[in-house]
């Protein structure tokens, strides 16, 4: 098709569908923000620590690997802080918005068989699955940095002890939103295989919730180390992220973020959708 004949960006319809998710991203951006400053106020009062870390130290070894493994053993501030990007209810809060939304404007919207009218327009499928992938990707950025803004207004709400390192959390939000764009990818990938809203919400959520299982099991379980690499997870290592930027690591996220966004772009402009 020349550049002529091609039909403009379908800006309504990215506006049409920001509107739509827009509740749905500032409830769950501001769960996430106030949860780090939840976290910061128990973290600032020194007795609150103390009762803290006596509580982390009673809980089975398996929570402590879920809540941040490591860093929960050096005991500072930092660390425990840290726990706020860690906590299974954030990451529930992410895998809500990078499951939820790509699926639902793609495959739930073929599903509900809106997606005729919107093709009937002069907009391609190309186009539509971009609109998808850019609200995906987006919101999904958007979400880390509002978690790292939690932390710059609890570090001026509060009065810690300790030095709280804010270009360290600004490291860990970046590589998790390449971390949590990735996955939405994924998701983006399987909102235009499927035909049907559940087969691709089961899908993603079973490649998310594996991926978590295992780094969790192989932080947990000594002889299980080795499961670690195979997780996505492994990429954005807290440990690393103190050092300076993991380079390597984003570079590897963002290109199998970039490789599963294009095949799904692929499928979805080849497939023959049930209209």
């Amino acid at each position: 098709m020349s550049r002529a004949l091609r039909p403009p960006f379908p800006f309504a319809l990215l506006r049409f569908w920001l509107l739509r998710i827009l509740p749905a991203w500032g409830g769950i951006a501001l769960l996430i923000f106030l949860m780090q400053i939840a976290v910061s106020g128990i973290v600032h009062d020194n007795e609150k620590v103390k009762t803290l870390l006596g509580f982390l130290e009673a809980l089975p070894s398996i929570v402590k690997a879920a809540l941040g493994g490591e860093m929960l053993r050096l005991g500072n501030t930092a660390g425990l802080i840290a726990i706020g990007y860690n906590h299974p209810f954030v990451l529930f809060l992410y895998m809500l918005f990078a499951v939820g939304t790509p699926t639902g404007l793609l495959a739930g919207e073929v599903q509900r068989g809106t997606m005729e009218l919107i093709l009937s327009r002069s907009t391609t499928k190309v186009q539509v699955y971009v609109c998808a992938g850019i609200l995906t990707l987006a919101g999904m950025f958007a979400l880390v940095l509002v978690m790292f803004l939690g932390t710059v207004a609890a570090v001026n709400i509060f009065t810690f002890q300790d030095r709280v390192p804010l270009d360290v959390f600004f490291r860990i939000a970046i590589n998790g939103g390449l971390l949590a764009s990735t996955f939405g990818a994924f998701a983006l990938l399987c909102a235009g295989t499927f035909a049907r809203l559940y087969a691709a919400v089961g899908v993603a959520v079973a490649f998310l919730v594996t991926n978590y299982f295992l780094a969790v099991v192989s932080n947990w379980w000594p002889r299980m180390a080795f499961l670690k690499r195979a997780t996505l997870f492994y990429l954005i290592d807290s440990s690393n992220l103190w050092q300076g930027w993991p380079v390597r690591n984003m570079a590897i996220l963002a290109a199998l973020l970039l490789a599963a966004a294009g095949l799904g772009a692929v499928i979805w402009h080849r497939r023959d959708l049930p209209l």
